[in-house]
């Protein structure tokens, strides 16, 4: 139940957070203004990092839950 209520709430987050992007920079000077720019870099948002480690604990707890059924002995 944990494991899919986790999973729920993580899909929800990714989906309510996948448009905002995120915001950061440089104000003061810079740093390597000589380097490349690398333009296939994707950076998530808190939003987007919350609801990946919500369905990473939904697949922690699934996977848990799945090894105690698996190996519960029968008598």
């Amino acid at each position: 139940m944990v494991a899919l209520l986790a999973l729920v709430a993580g899909i929800a987050t990714l989906v309510a957070g996948s448009g905002q992007v995120a915001e950061f920079g440089w104000f003061a000077y810079a740093p390597l203004s000589e380097g490349a720019f690398a333009p296939g870099m994707v950076f998530l948002g808190p939003q987007q990092i919350t609801g990946w480690l919500l369905v990473a604990l939904a697949a922690c707890a699934a996977a848990f839950c799945a090894g105690l059924a698996m190996g519960r002995r029968s008598r």
